[in-house]
């Protein structure tokens, strides 16, 4: 009976908030609602703030920015419709709805089907879900409803760019960034975002109108990383790896140890260092490895194998990168330098293997921010 009675006065509750809404002039509705763009506007405004000073990565500013766009468009459509507004009558009846038919209904479906035992959903891990295709076709439909009406709304335009990267349209993404940069002006995210739509379109190439874009990215006093990244890809692209490197190793080197993008750059220069895999056990030799430790044991046993090998022989670039690697992947990083040193001495005259080389250090931790 307590919870049939705690529902009974929720249920008043809103039915009179709903009343009460039902009689404000529709003036101050259209208000609550224009009070309501503003907050969820600003709102896009700080997201944009706390990517560029690297507080949250591209992901994590693309769900926000998502989640706001939702209640922007919201609000909007509520603006519209109170702008229209509703006859006098109409308000009656829906006020008689209200007071009448809403609660017996809703009492009465949930007596039908309500769990009222079930566990609840922490709003963080609603938050940690992945939005559907599906939701993001349809939030892309109803921004560009909006814009077809207001072709020069610039946040609408840096809105919609996001979803359609998502949704693998890339021209079209490239499209609304250019209008957003067009309307609102040119910033290091806005720059970046148009380069990364460009190569996205181009299938993986740094067009020179991409190159151009990211070139204005990182060309200001606060450098996007995403621009930065892709002009080390331009560099690579051009065969220009030692250049690829020195674009990316100012930016690990002032990153703070909490920067978002920290692991991803780390991973770029391992790419860059292309690491040759150590070769898989025998048929044989896995057949004996039973336990984790076994398998440690023999990863160890394999490594030092190399190690000692490496020393009589010298051996090529990419058993010392693996060598390398390998030594800090079993987290030893003192051996993993001192390969390392070894290494650069037997290669110093080659300047790709030294550029492979750094890239290592760099993507390991052994030397540069990190470290």
């Amino acid at each position: 009976m307590t919870l049939w009675l705690i529902f009974a006065l929720m249920t008043g509750a809103a039915v009179f908030v709903v009343l009460g809404s039902l009689a404000r002039s529709r003036p101050a509705a259209a208000g609550a609602v224009g009070a309501d763009e503003a907050v969820y506007r600003d709102q896009l405004d700080e997201i944009a703030r706390d990517k560029a000073r690297g507080l949250i990565d591209d992901r994590e500013a693309e769900g926000a920015s998502v989640e706001v766009a939702r209640r922007l468009l919201a609000a909007s459509e509520r603006g519209e419709a109170a702008s229209a507004g509703a006859s006098t009558g109409r308000r009656r009846i829906a006020a008689a709805i209200a007071l009448v038919a809403v609660p017996a209904i809703a009492l009465g479906a949930y007596a039908r089907l309500g769990k009222p035992d079930l566990p609840d959903l922490p709003l963080a891990s609603r938050q940690g879900e992945k939005p559907d295709m599906q939701n993001l076709g349809d939030l892309a439909l109803r921004v560009e409803k909006a814009l077809a009406a207001n072709p020069n709304d610039g946040r609408g335009w840096s809105v919609v760019g996001p979803l359609y990267m998502r949704l693998g349209r890339p021209n079209e993404a490239a499209t609304a960034f250019s209008n957003a940069i067009r309307i609102l002006g040119s910033t290091p995210d806005r720059e970046a975002d148009l380069g990364e739509a460009l190569y996205a379109a181009a299938d993986g190439v740094v067009t020179d109108q991409a190159r151009g874009a990211f070139e204005r990215s990182v060309a200001g006093e606060n450098p996007s990383p995403k621009g930065a990244f892709y002009l080390a890809r331009a560099a690579e692209q051009d065969g220009d790896v030692a250049g690829a490197v020195a674009r990316l190793k100012p930016l690990l080197t002032k990153a703070p140890e909490d920067a978002p993008y920290l692991d991803a750059l780390k991973g770029e220069f391992q790419r860059i260092a292309a690491v040759p895999a150590l070769p898989p056990p025998s048929p044989e030799q896995a057949e004996k490895i039973k336990t984790a430790d076994e398998r440690m044991a023999f990863v160890k046993t394999m490594v030092d194998g190399l190690a000692d090998r490496l020393a009589q022989d010298g051996g090529d670039v990419g058993e010392w990168l693996r060598l390398v690697n390998a030594r800090a992947a079993l987290g030893d990083m003192d051996k993993a330098r001192d390969a390392l040193t070894a290494a650069r001495q037997k290669f110093a005259s080659d300047a790709r293997a030294t550029t492979r080389l750094e890239a290592l250090a760099l993507g390991l931790g052994l030397e540069g921010g990190g470290a």
